[in-house]
């Protein structure tokens, strides 16, 4: 255009008065300045009007004004003026330099010149000139409506514009663009001229239209002038089309309720990007309400001309018509509602309207194939046209298409909605019934226009190419991001295929889906789903799609989710959506993928059923992301569904080969350092199954190993990718920690940490959840996609986006409660080296605990795995895959028959891996300890006075995660380093395991025996085939134990190793030998020196080298049950020594090496008998702990019961043993009365220490006891803390001491040859009584009973005291044999005496049988010797000792009989004496009162005079697990019985009179028993296999017993663990546990002495009871020694639940009274009745006096 018609910058007010007009040239202003005009009287007529206007007169606007009137004003009688006379005054006032309203009144004379009531006759030149009126001017105000009114006179008619067709349309196309231009325009104009250029313009287009609306104005158009008028309405619509549309559309249309999900606003398809601010003159609303948008009027004006004109264009102009309407269609186009045959209200623009009616009249009139062609063509972006163009003509194409294709699609459904309404209305006779149809359904169900051309697979191809051009489209200069413009093209092509698919949904029940359709839908989504992958986040991630709620992000993604989102249990489009969905995994979360998953594996599309099997798994298997973190449930359903497809294909070999080779290298192709969780396990099994099953495969035909090595396969293959990625070199487990850092000695606080994400972050990021990968924030809640679809259906409005979002799903399923987040641990991550080892670990189980063990190949290459096994314990790549190796190779074990199984179930039966973990804060620590009950202060405070320890780059410890705590160092300790403020240190590493271990092993058959692999062959020791060279396994721990760096290994070795060497079989050969023999060394050299561990890196926090050393003491204690692999005996005694160097360390290692020294005592005596002086020393140095006592005195009964152990102590020795106990009864007996450690075990601590005296006492020598006797007392006394009065336990042990310091002799009379011939009344002359006389006297604490025999001579005096009975049977030699007159001497006396020494079995009823009884009188010397011969046979007559049994001791107390009897004259002086009161006491008293004598004796010999205890003994049978069948059992195992013999003495239960019997009736429970005694107490044994069954089933009998017995020895052959609740009872406390170290019951009744050469005892306690015997977790004994300990264990056990049971679990505060004590109160209440009843007189002043020395010196009164 012309730069002189430009009025772009003119200005809009008139021009200045620059002429000589006398008038303003204003509009509707007058000028004040100038003279007015002559005032005419009188109108004028046209005439002189006319002449007045005609040149060269100055024009007049009145006159002209005038003139326009008056032409108008004529009628038909006057004739109008020529044309002629006009033409000068037109030609003046139309002249361009004419101000504008002169010249809009020339037009408006012409227009009332040729519009009159009588019309002139003008010619063709006339009107020719008349048009060169029209001038190219710009727009004016002003001038427009006049101008436009003229023409549309000039051309009246079309007769009226012959010839002048070309220059009115060119005319007029002036005039539009002119008034269009000001429109168009960037910079804001006024509204009021806004407002006039809109109405220019409507009245041109419509005159235009007018004009092309007759056919006789048209028939004379050129094709120049048709395709000029085409390119100014293409030129109009482009320019309209492009100015931005806000100020002109101010209110939007509502949204309908029918609209599809993505049919608001906010997610509509997004228009060319606009930009409009309102100009600062708008002044109200009703103006702005009167604007329109230039589209909506030059569109609409458009669509006018084509209604016109269409049918008369040809073909050739589609090409400009079409892309217009495609564009105008796309800037109107409104979210189109879903398919639908149910009527509903439109809520589209009426342009849009119209634009689509023109359209589907153009693509199926007459022009249908052209415009396809086009339509085809405008699907692809064009550069030529740019971009933006492009994008809308591309839109409207696809929108046109959209509509084309939805009339078929509703033809269809409105078929099968009549084919289903067919189907259910048939009358009762079958006969179709009236169809009750909507109306004009029939007809859109068979529409006549509609083609098969519009069907989508003849656009497929079209559709998917177009999609894939315009994701391609400038992706090279600039990447694809989210909302891109081009989304609005990929939206309309999604929007294609969802109707689609909608359509597909509705289909009828007989309706097919089309296949080539299925086809089509999916090769245009799989070029759609490649925009996803290549559009990025701001920060470089991945888009992410949801498939189970919408996606505001933009309407594309909404679009794409929906589709993707079909329910593919039912929809058809299964067979082609998987594929695509895994073809953007990536960009979905893990729930979506995880149900894709489930769906796909009930579709059986991931078995060999489907075709495309393999396919599929290669698309799951090569996820680039399938092992991170957000994948985990993805992760886990693949997995899943791979290990049950494998056990589907693995019988099937052509299946699983090709699955397997497809695993193998897809994963032989991932990054070596990539990550994995435990759920990929599934592969490495599989890769280790199939290397096994090739073998299986290769060796069916040649079973030979010789070339094995050499070979290569495909299993040689997988072994050797496991064996290198196994050793592959990985940062994993936390290695970011082993980056040297710099810790600041102030580290920031915890609460600084900064936020991950702020305000300030992209609203696109901010909507995105946690679930996608590369999302850093949580998704806001968005409207799902469901419950709009259910919206629609439902007919309820969808939620406007212009409300606040709400926070919940709109889903119709139940609202799942927010995530709760716990501490719970996330899933195991792990680097490939341990999935590696742990295919290993598989492949080694299926050769070795299968039926495959018995081939040689198996066992050939099981050794070899074994070797790869144990060569990656140091090798492996990284820690976790070492602690993997560990994991397996720890847990193997042998049974009794040396054969190999992997332990599980009863891998930690005993709890002692979890104790030593607990240990170095690896578990957690349950109340079962004594030191649990100190609440670890103690113990930190033990831990602060060791010296501490520093390393380089180490800060010394601070004890076991305690802190520092500087105001308790003691002066004496050693000042730690001064460390700068800032520490170069290696950061502690995360534990990598802890107690419960959770194994992800994969073993073949756990806690089963392998059939042929062993570790020892007794039979054939050189045979090594089936051997497995665990040597060289257990030389490797040798290796860690030394050298290792990593605390993570090292501590897994120390707490899982005694475990495993307690399996003894299991490290049987000669070479296993030569290595336990170096692990002693190793170990005892490495803590004797202080160097073990002393090469760790990382310490955690709070642990050092000390504990280290700690838990291999634990190991140590194993190896005495190895005392026969060590030849050299200094390596038992430097085994001892180091026990005793850990006396020095921590309580936990004190506890261990106690139980050590103890377990020593029995096994490593010699060693113990050379060091147990330096041992007691170290006792006591280390006793006032307190939670070291009950240890202590374990450890002193122990070795008090071992007299080979103390035969060499001095007096200073056993001094200090005495020290050790008194010491813990004063700690005891504190005056605060505050203890560290609980009263029961306080009150078991008291009860053993006396104990330990009473024991250590005894051992003393008789010759040297009364040394010690001194020590002792001061002690006791000490320990009552210097009262007045003792305590009644020390008086008990002032008595005992009294009893045994000059005499050994038993604390209670047994029967002699001697009393039974003395004492016999049979015997006695008068036949009565054996006593004539008897007196009692109470002598301080002891009542002394004085009785005069009938037989002549003989006295029998009774000293009943607290600690026992004496009884002396003297004959006083001042009496003659021969008394005077008698002729026989007394031969019952002379006899007696000759066999006072024999020897019997103490029967009572030996007179009934031995024939005395026959005696009357005084015999004869011939019948005393046919008694006596009697009494000899009976007693020659005892049976004799059984081979299995034992001997059976009847009779009374056979420990008269067991030792040797020493007594001092001092033993009878003190038995008669009244000490320990400490009253001096000159004479006794005399009990006057003989009635209650007899009540007194009778209640008080019935007190035992030792503690008895009572245990019970059951004997498990293989394969035995109830009550009832541990009871049944008669009879057990040698060992069993063996073991029997040594745990006590077979008594005869009938007729015993001194040996507690437990309660046991011999006719009931059997006449045998075993018992134990010694001077202190005596244990019963109830033994369950010697008791009768009857015909009780369930042994009620027995179990009476047994079931009251507080401890309960059990013998274990069952080959499975013993329950505590095995036996049910209320008394259930404590079980001591006998079973074989190695497991099974095959051999449990064989008398092989390699079996049951050791043996394991454990103690199981009741819940709440703390530790109290020195077995801590369990221990390894010699069936030698087995006994000795079981006995001990006994004896300790009873005491301690006798203490429990008394103070009701340690609730309440009570003492337990021991048997000795209430003998002792007994007689004190006796003493005190006694002198209550018979007061003596008060002594007087004057004892000079005579009636105090008469009371003094007659005895009469005392004796």
């Amino acid at each position: 255009m012309p730069s002189q018609n430009d009025d772009a910058h003119r200005p809009t007010r008139q021009r200045a008065n620059t002429s000589a007009f006398t008038f303003g040239w204003r509009r509707k202003q007058e000028i004040t300045s100038t003279p007015a005009p002559p005032i005419i009287s009188a109108p004028l007529q046209w005439e002189d009007l006319v002449d007045a206007l005609t040149p060269p007169a100055v024009p007049s606007l009145n006159y002209a004004k005038s003139l326009a009137t008056a032409l108008g004003a004529l009628d038909g009688h006057s004739p109008p003026p020529r044309l002629a006379a006009l033409q000068p005054v037109l030609a003046s006032l139309c002249a361009g330099d004419s101000p504008p309203s002169l010249q809009a009144a020339g037009y408006d004379i012409l227009t009332a010149y040729l519009q009159g009531s009588r019309p002139p006759t003008i010619t063709t030149a006339d009107r020719l000139s008349c048009l060169s009126l029209f001038i190219d001017a710009p727009w004016s105000r002003e001038l427009w409506e006049a101008r436009t009114k003229a023409l549309e006179a000039l051309v009246s008619s079309g007769s009226h514009a012959v010839g002048m067709e070309g220059p009115i349309l060119r005319l007029l196309e002036n005039w539009i663009e002119r008034a269009f231009e000001g429109l168009a325009r960037p910079e804001p104009i006024p509204h009021e001229e806004r407002l006039e250029r809109q109405r220019s313009i409507e009245s041109l287009t419509t005159f235009l239209t007018s004009l092309v609306r007759r056919p006789e104005f048209v028939s004379r158009l050129t094709e120049e002038d048709t395709a000029r008028v085409l390119r100014l309405w293409e030129r109009l619509v482009d320019q309209s089309l492009t100015v931005p549309g806000e100020p002109f559309n101010p209110v939007s249309p509502p949204s309908s309720p029918f609209l599809e999900p993505q049919s608001s606003k906010a997610t509509s398809p997004p228009k060319l990007p606009l930009s409009h601010r309102r100009h600062h003159s708008s002044t109200s609303v009703p103006k702005l309400s009167l604007l329109k948008h230039p589209a909506d009027i030059i569109v609409d004006a458009y669509l006018t001309y084509l209604n016109e004109r269409l049918v008369a264009l040809a073909p050739s102009y589609l090409t400009t018509i079409l892309p217009l309407l495609f564009r105008a269609l796309a800037f109107y186009s409104t979210p189109l509602p879903r398919l639908s045959l149910e009527p509903y209200e439109s809520h589209q623009h009426s342009l849009e309207q119209k634009i689509t009616s023109v359209l589907t009249k153009l693509v199926s009139g007459p022009y249908a194939t052209s415009c396809k062609v086009l339509l085809k063509r405008h699907l692809f972006p064009r550069r030529e046209a740019g971009l933006q163009v492009s994008m809308q003509t591309s839109i409207g194409a696809l929108r046109t298409l959209r509509i084309s294709l939805r009339q078929v699609l509703e033809s269809r459904l409105a078929r099968a909605c009549i084919e289903r309404a067919s189907s259910m209305q048939y009358s009762p006779a079958g006969v179709p019934t009236q169809l009750a149809l909507e109306q004009g359904l029939m007809e859109r169900a068979w529409a006549p226009d509609e083609g098969a051309s519009w069907d989508l697979t003849r656009f497929a191809n079209v559709l998917a190419r177009s999609a894939k051009e315009w994701i391609e489209q400038e992706q090279e200069t600039t990447p694809n991001m989210i909302a891109a413009p081009k989304e609005s093209v990929l939206y309309e092509i999604a929007s294609i295929v969802k109707d689609v698919i909608q359509a597909m949904d509705e289909r009828g029940d007989n309706e097919e889906v089309d296949d080539e359709e299925l086809n089509a839908v999916g090769r245009i989504l799989r070029e759609l789903v490649v925009y996803i992958r290549s559009v990025k986040l701001p920060d470089g991630g991945l888009i992410p799609i949801s498939l189970h709620r919408s996606d505001g992000s933009s309407p594309f993604l909404v679009a794409i989710s929906t589709i993707l989102a079909q329910d593919l249990k039912t929809s058809p489009l299964f067979l082609v959506l998987p594929s695509i969905i895994l073809s953007i995994a990536d960009h979905l979360s893990d729930r979506d993928l995880t149900q894709l998953l489930v769906t796909m594996s009930e579709r059986q599309s991931l078995s060999p059923t489907s075709l495309t099997w393999l396919d599929e798994w290669h698309s799951l298997l090569t996820m680039s992301n399938l092992l991170a973190p957000s994948r985990a449930g993805t992760r886990q359903h693949i997995m899943e569904q791979l290990q049950s497809v494998w056990e589907f294909v693995k019988d099937i070999p052509e299946f699983r080969k090709s699955l397997a080779a497809l695993v193998f290298d897809v994963w032989k192709q991932r990054p070596p350092d990539e990550l994995e969780d435990m759920s990929t396990l599934v592969v490495w099994n599989l890769l280790a199954d199939e290397t096994v099953l090739r073998l299986a495969e290769k060796h069916a035909a040649d079973p030979s190993t010789d070339d094995c090595e050499t070979q290569e396969g495909l299993c040689e293959e997988i072994l050797d990718f496991l064996l290198a990625t196994a050793r592959e070199r990985q940062d994993d487990d936390d290695d970011t920690a082993s980056i040297r850092t710099v810790e600041s000695q102030a580290p920031s606080p915890p609460g600084l940490i900064p936020p991950t994400n702020t305000a300030s972050t992209s609203p696109v990021l901010s909507r995105m959840t946690s679930d996608y990968p590369g999302v850093k924030e949580k998704e806001s809640s968005l409207p799902s996609v469901m419950s709009l679809i259910s919206s629609l259906t439902s007919g309820a409005p969808s939620r406007s986006q212009s409300k606040p979002r709400r926070l919940t799903n709109d889903m119709s399923v139940p609202i799942e409660p927010p995530p709760v987040f716990t501490a719970a641990e996330p899933p195991p991550i792990a680097p490939k080296s341990v999935g590696a080892v742990i295919g290993l670990v598989s492949a080694f189980s299926q050769l070795v605990f299968t039926p495959l063990a018995h081939h040689i190949w198996s066992l050939w290459h099981a050794k070899r795995i074994f070797k790869y096994l144990v060569e990656l314990i140091s090798t492996a790549g990284c820690v976790r895959a070492r602690l993997t190796v560990l994991q397996f190779l720890m847990r193997l074990r042998v049974d009794r028959d040396h054969r190999l199984y992997f332990t599980s179930a009863e891998y930690d039966k005993d709890g002692n891996v979890a104790h030593l973990a607990a240990l170095i804060n690896r578990a957690e620590a349950g109340p079962s300890t004594v030191e649990d009950l100190l609440r670890d202060d103690e113990i930190r405070r033990a831990r602060a006075r060791a010296p501490p320890q520093e390393r380089d780059g180490r800060r010394p410890s601070r004890g076991r995660g305690g802190p520092r705590m500087e105001a308790s160092r003691s002066r004496s300790r050693v000042p730690a380093r001064m460390l700068p403020t800032a520490v170069l240190r290696q950061k502690p590493r995360e534990p990598l395991w802890s107690i419960p271990e959770t194994l992800f092993l994969s073993v073949a058959a756990s806690d089963v025996s392998s059939e042929c692999m062993t570790s020892f062959d007794p039979s054939n020791p050189g045979h090594n085939e089936s051997v497995l060279p665990l040597s060289t396994y257990l030389a490797k721990l040798v290796e860690i134990i030394a050298t290792e760096r990593d605390w993570e290994i090292l501590s897994y070795v120390l707490c899982h190793l005694p475990t495993q060497l307690a399996n003894k079989h299991l490290f049987c050969g000669p070479r296993s030998k030569i290595v336990i023999d170096r692990l002693l060394t190793s170990l005892c050299s490495g803590i004797a020196d202080g160097t073990l561990a002393n090469k760790i890196e990382r310490w955690p926090e709070g642990i050092i080298s000390r504990d280290a050393q700690g838990l291999a003491f634990h190991t140590l204690t194993v190896l005495i049950s190895y005392k026969r692999c060590f030849e050299n005996p200094q390596q038992l005694h430097h085994l001892v020594e180091v026990f005793l160097l850990g006396l020095n360390g921590q309580p936990s290692t004190q506890k261990c090496c106690l139980h050590a020294l103890s377990l020593a005592a029995f096994e490593l005596q010699p060693s113990m008998a050379k060091l147990l002086s330096r041992i007691m020393e170290k006792l006591s140095q280390i006793m006032s702990n307190p939670a070291m006592a009950v240890h202590i005195i374990d450890f002193l009964a122990i070795v008090g019961s071992q007299r080979a152990l103390y035969v060499n102590f001095t007096e200073g020795d056993y001094k200090m043993v005495f020290a050790v106990a008194l010491k813990y009864l004063e700690n005891h007996n504190r005056a605060d009365g505050s203890l560290s450690i609980s009263w029961a075990l306080s009150q078991h601590v008291r009860i053993m220490s006396y104990y330990i005296v009473y024991v250590w006492f005894l051992a003393v020598d008789l010759a040297d006891r009364h040394r010690h006797v001194s020590y002792i007392v001061k002690e006791l006394l000490l320990a009552n803390g210097n009262r007045p009065e003792v305590d009644a336990p020390t008086e008990v042990a002032f008595d005992w001491l009294a009893r045994y310091t000059y005499a050994s002799a038993d604390p209670r009379p047994a029967k002699s040859t001697l009393d039974e011939i003395v004492m016999n009344s049979n015997l006695q002359s008068k036949g009565s009584e054996p006593a004539i006389s008897e007196k009692t006297w109470i002598l301080g604490n002891s009542v002394v009973t004085i009785r005069a025999l009938a037989r002549r001579g003989w006295i029998e005096v009774l000293s009943r005291r607290a600690s026992g009975l004496t009884k002396f049977l003297v004959r006083a030699e001042n009496v003659p044999m021969i008394p005077l007159g008698d002729v026989d001497p007394d031969l019952v006396s002379i006899s007696a005496t000759l066999m006072m020494d024999r020897e019997d079995n103490g029967d009572e009823d030996v007179s009934a049988d031995d024939g005395t009884g026959r005696f009357v009188g005084n015999p004869t010397l011939d019948d005393v010797k046919s008694s006596l011969s009697n009494t000899a046979q009976a007693s020659s007559n005892a049976p004799r000792p059984d081979p299995i049994t034992g001997y059976v001791w009847s009779g009374s107390a056979p420990s008269q009989r067991r030792k040797e009897v020493a007594i001092d004259p001092s033993y009878f002086a003190l038995q008669l004496s009244a000490y320990p009161d400490k009253r001096p006491v000159g004479r006794g008293r005399l009990v006057k009162d003989k009635t209650r004598l007899a009540s007194f004796f009778r209640i008080f010999d019935r007190m035992p005079v030792i503690d008895t205890h009572k245990v019970g003994v059951m004997y498990v049978a293989p394969g035995q697990e109830t009550e009832a069948e541990i009871l049944r059992n008669t009879h057990g195992s040698p060992a069993y019985t063996r073991f029997l013999e040594g745990l006590g003495r077979l008594i005869n239960l009938r007729g015993q009179a001194d040996v507690y019997d437990g309660g046991l009736d011999p006719d009931i429970d059997g006449e045998y028993a075993y018992a134990w005694w010694d001077d202190i107490g005596q244990i019963l044994f109830h033994t369950a296999t010697l008791m009768p069954n009857g015909a009780d089933p369930n042994c009620t009998s027995k179990k009476a017993h047994i079931g009251n017995d507080f401890v309960r020895i059990v013998w274990n052959d069952s080959g499975r663990p013993y329950r505590f609740d095995t036996l049910s009872t209320q008394f259930q406390f404590v079980n001591i546990v006998i079973e074989p170290h190695s497991r099974g019951a095959i051999a449990a009744f064989s008398n092989n002495l390699h079996e049951h050469e050791y043996f394991k005892v454990t103690v199981q306690r009741a819940k709440g009871m703390v530790e109290f015997t020195p077995i801590g977790d369990f221990k390894l004994i010699s069936a030698a020694n087995l006994p000795q300990l079981v006995r001990q264990l006994s004896l300790l056990s009873d005491w301690f639940v006798s203490v429990w049971q008394s103070t009701g679990g340690d609730e309440r505060r009570e003492e337990v009274i021991t048997n000795w004590r209430s003998r002792l109160e007994a007689i004190k209440r006796f003493r005190d009745q006694m002198m209550a009843a018979d007061p003596e007189p008060e002594p007087e002043m004057d004892d000079s006096s005579l009636a105090a020395q008469q009371r003094l010196r007659d005895f009469t009164t005392a004796y």
